[in-house]
């Protein structure tokens, strides 16, 4: 029954909001690397907020900041 739940919540193209703060002001950088993302540069901090589908997606986010090298602050998802 899980297995139908899981499969409906995802065929409702319902997303979720990840939030990321790097450490640093990235703004215009990552805006064009990360197109899908609203940012805001707020004390020395970059903050991104994104509509994810899932865990999966926010790690890709987080690996392509990885590899523009921002220092990761903190990282969360809605539920």
């Amino acid at each position: 029954m899980d297995g139908d739940r899981d499969r409906s919540h995802a065929n409702a193209g319902d997303r979720r909001v990840g939030r990321i703060v790097v450490r640093g002001a990235f703004g215009p950088l990552l805006g064009a690397a990360l197109p899908e993302c609203d940012i805001a540069v707020l004390s020395g901090e970059t903050h991104l907020t994104a509509r994810v589908r899932d865990e999966a997606e926010l790690f890709g986010l987080l690996e392509r900041l990885r590899d523009l090298g921002a220092a990761l602050v903190s990282v969360s998802i809605d539920p």
